[in-house]
């Protein structure tokens, strides 16, 4: 998670949050909810595959600790969001 430079259209990058922990397993396809003003939330699971190789051999992203878990994070803003209506 990070705030975006409007002009520029880009990241901050000082401003970036790890907000799943990586336990070896890809990630992607993530989706984002508003819950509220005040909440957001994030998911996404662990992709359970090998490497280019070997696609099917989880072994190494197994013996890194990774389990094929889902994951949901809560995001508590300071402020609300204004773009998020009640």
């Amino acid at each position: 998670m990070a705030q975006v430079d409007p002009q520029r259209l880009c990241v901050i990058r000082a401003t970036e949050r790890i907000l799943l922990p990586d336990k070896g397993a890809q990630f992607g396809q993530f989706g984002a909810l508003n819950a509220s003003p005040e909440e957001t939330w994030g998911m996404d699971a662990e992709g359970m595959r090998g490497d280019a190789k070997k696609p099917f051999d989880i072994a190494r992203t197994v013996q890194r600790g990774a389990n094929n878990r889902v994951y949901l994070c809560r995001i508590i803003w300071g402020k609300p969001n204004r773009l998020i209506k009640p």
